[in-house]
């Protein structure tokens, strides 16, 4: 739905001859600007990583999920 109404805005703006109407086409990215990563990390090394990984590359352990500090 906001990549439908940022098309459409983008296209009456651009037909209209006003400039910057490229600026609509990130109204659907908007979402993703707030997101913080959620940061695992190891308990016994350490290691942090913001990726899939549920164990520890150099340990084994299972990661624990920390506030994203």
């Amino acid at each position: 739905m906001l990549l439908t109404g940022s098309l459409l805005i983008t296209i009456v703006l651009y037909a209209v001859g006003l400039p910057f109407f490229f600026l609509f086409l990130f109204i659907p990215l908007i979402p993703f600007f707030g997101r913080s990563q959620r940061t695992k990390r190891c308990p016994v090394c350490g290691w942090e990583t913001t990726g899939n990984e549920n164990f520890c590359p150099f340990d084994g352990t299972r990661l624990d999920h920390s506030d994203g500090e």
